[in-house]
């Protein structure tokens, strides 16, 4: 009984999505998985994958990446068609459709709280694209597969297993296959809302954070937009996140846009309507309509990220480069600087 007062409590959104979700595992995954089969393939890999093409190797030329990009065709526009729907209506393909994610975060959600470890806190923009960097250009360098750390892999995989399939108890019982299933549990079913695979990992999510941050910034777009007048600063917008993308900023609640989903759940937990999917407002000025009566427009939505807090001041100089930028800045320049010194070094041999 207790159970069924739960399934009622969950909002008419999120029973909406997880219903996508299960549609989608069934269509991608298991013994159905009829997607992949239209390809004639049986999983997200060869033809179908969307995480390889774009990985850069030591003296990779034009040439190399067409045929990257010749091999996995079918993913590759799967990639772009994700990239083109987050402009517009943010990261629907992650909080929506992704199998492998949502099954993570599908079984998180059955497990008691006690058992789930928080990961919301970390430093998650730091930590991702800092993986995300080692791998496309580290992790190729030094011949390390991108098969390697593959959730798309993994689930399908541990299906076939529970299922009897002899190749997927092979890859369960390997040592690669226990350490992926390590990382689904740790950071799939046991961790806290079950997305943290997705927030640290996964190379399509941070590709994805970065499309959203960019349409965000265009009023005609759908995305998490914030009324900062309507806020209350009540932080249940925050603790919802599962993302935890949504920090409190003098008592207003900011959402870091490389981060967050757009699922909707801190959409169905405000009760001042203060939080919404929608784009930013369009009626700028109040128009008097009846003598007495005000129009006013509708609130501001606005798309915010958190913005860095200036360093203290030290001998009168305030220090205004925050860690995590700090931390990107050395990122991105040690891979400006790995791909011209072995760009420079293929050349040379040449």
């Amino acid at each position: 009984m207790q159970a069924i007062d739960k399934l009622k409590a969950i909002p008419f959104v999120q029973k909406y999505r997880y219903g996508i979700i299960l549609l989608s595992a069934m269509s991608f995954l298991g013994p159905l998985a009829f997607l992949p089969q239209l390809t004639g393939n049986s999983d997200l890999c060869g033809q179908l994958c969307m995480r390889r093409f774009y990985l850069y190797f030591p003296g990779m030329t034009f040439a190399d990446l067409w045929t990257h990009i010749s091999v996995a065709y079918i993913g590759v526009i799967a990639f772009m068609l994700i990239m083109l729907t987050t402009f517009f209506f943010g990261r629907i393909w992650c909080s929506f459709l992704c199998p492998v994610g949502g099954l993570a975060e599908l079984g998180s959600r059955m497990l008691n709280d006690r058992w789930k470890i928080e990961f919301r806190s970390l430093p998650q923009v730091q930590i991702r694209y800092g993986y995300f960097g080692i791998y496309l250009v580290l992790m190729p360098m030094l011949g390390i597969s991108a098969c390697t750390l593959c959730n798309f892999i993994t689930i399908p995989r541990l299906i076939e297993a529970l299922s009897g399939e002899y190749r997927g108890v092979v890859y369960v019982l390997s040592s690669v296959g226990l350490v992926n299933l390590g990382l689904l549990f740790i950071l799939g079913f046991f961790a806290s809302k079950g997305r943290a695979y997705c927030q640290f990992l996964c190379p399509i999510g941070a590709a994805d954070g970065l499309m959203n941050r960019f349409g965000a910034r265009f009023g005609f777009t759908h995305h998490i937009r914030v009324a900062k007048e309507r806020c209350t600063g009540c932080n249940v917008c925050a603790r919802a996140c599962m993302c935890g993308a949504i920090k409190m900023v003098d008592k207003v609640a900011t959402v870091e846009q490389l981060s967050c989903m757009s699922c909707h759940d801190c959409v169905d937990v405000c009760d001042w309507n203060a939080i919404e999917w929608t784009t930013a407002s369009r009626n700028k000025e109040p128009k008097r309509i009846k003598k007495g009566v005000e129009i006013f427009p509708e609130p501001t939505w606005a798309s915010l990220n958190i913005m860095p807090t200036p360093m203290p001041q030290r001998n009168g100089i305030v220090g205004k480069v925050h860690v995590g930028r700090l931390v990107n800045g050395l990122i991105v320049s040690f891979v400006i600087a790995f791909v011209a010194t072995t760009s420079a070094i293929h050349y040379f041999s040449l």
